[in-house]
């Protein structure tokens, strides 16, 4: 799955209510593979840029690639390895406002 994929996965997940009036820029790096996004939440909706960071990010969030698939499958898990520049309190409102969901969920209901 490429980082493209992930982050499509990831903003399918966020909660409009949670993310109501939100507007921050987040540079994501993963430390293992290179790979870095710009991440922007605004409008209630999470749009990103794969290979690009902005020097004017309000937060700049670095860790490995599978600390980052973990946190796209289970938002709850706490996340390890992962190095916060800037305001810390701006990357924990965007794993809140990340939807847990049901996979096992009835598609016809008897």
């Amino acid at each position: 799955m490429t980082l493209s994929q992930l982050l499509d996965y990831i903003s399918v997940r966020v909660n409009k209510e949670k993310v109501t009036g939100e507007d921050y820029q987040m540079n994501l790096m993963l430390s293992d593979t290179g790979d870095k996004a710009l991440i922007q939440v605004k409008n209630d909706v999470l749009v990103y840029r794969v290979d690009v960071i902005s020097s004017e990010a309000d937060v700049t969030v670095t860790m490995p690639r599978k600390t980052l698939e973990q946190l796209a499958l289970n938002p709850t898990v706490t996340p390890e390895d992962v190095t916060i520049t800037g305001d810390s309190g701006l990357f924990d409102r965007f794993v809140s406002m990340l939807d847990v969901f049901d996979p096992g969920f009835n598609i016809v209901i008897p």
